[in-house]
């Protein structure tokens, strides 16, 4: 998995999301790791197929500027929720579809010895959770190429006024805490400002961000150019500070 989704999940709900998503469903953490291990790397190379599509990326950048994903990220009380539910089917809908959904589902049941009924619950909050985390992982690079550049004071003076969610009471998490509060940060960009990149995407307009969006999502779920026919086009991949910056991912 990425470094960086594999950093901001893991630092996600205080270091609890793990925990805090076995609790919700009702499953020992051992399995819910190995469930969600199984789905992962699946969602994230189905996201890597999609990416030379103009509809699916445009339908990723208006997913990416919903703040539904990144509350699921960061709210315990919201993984079991029907809520969650929805936004997370919408979510397969974008990057794997019913079929590849199912087979997901399925492999990961028989991989952590669980029902299939559970995963098929499970798997719409994990692929929630990762949307949530890219669009964490994404937001300066997206919101930057969007005209907005990411000042770093007031970033964090809208992080720590982001409100403070409810404590979640039950049982022990992986390390014995139930995750406590956590804090959603407050994205400089509005939804609305997402929904227009991803309409001048589907257009092809000028300017053309697609190839900009494709770098920085490649970049933040550590594609291999090698395994992706769309990187391979892009030559900028091995040179200069994109170049730079991938191969420092890689290592």
């Amino acid at each position: 998995m990425s470094l960086r989704i594999r950093t901001v999940l893991g630092e996600a709900q205080n270091g609890q999301a793990y925990a805090n998503l076995a609790r919700a469903f009702h499953l020992p953490p051992e399995k819910v790791q190995d469930a969600v291990a199984d789905m992962l790397d699946p969602l994230i190379a189905d996201i890597g197929e999609r990416l030379p599509s103009r509809r699916a990326l445009a339908d990723l950048v208006v997913l990416l500027g919903k703040g539904d994903y990144e509350r699921v990220l960061e709210t315990p009380m919201l993984l079991s929720a029907t809520h969650t539910q929805v936004v997370g089917a919408e979510a397969l809908a974008v990057i794997a579809g019913r079929k590849e959904s199912n087979r997901l589902a399925h492999h990961a049941a028989l991989a952590a010895g669980v029902s299939e009924m559970i995963t098929e619950y499970l798997l719409p909050a994990v692929a929630a959770m990762l949307i949530g985390a890219l669009a964490k992982a994404c937001r300066a690079e997206l919101e930057q190429l969007m005209g907005h550049p990411i000042d770093v004071a007031q970033q964090a003076a809208a992080d720590a006024s982001a409100y403070d969610l409810p404590r979640v009471s039950g049982g022990v998490g992986f390390t014995g805490s139930t995750g406590g509060s956590a804090s959603i940060g407050n994205s400089l960009v509005s939804e609305s400002q997402y929904k227009e990149l991803a309409d001048g995407i589907r257009r092809g307009g000028t300017p053309d961000h697609a190839e900009a969006v494709r770098r920085i999502l490649g970049q933040a779920l550590d594609l291999s150019p090698a395994a992706n026919g769309w990187l391979r086009r892009f030559g900028c991949w091995g040179t200069g500070a994109i170049g730079v910056a991938f191969a420092n991912l890689r290592r």
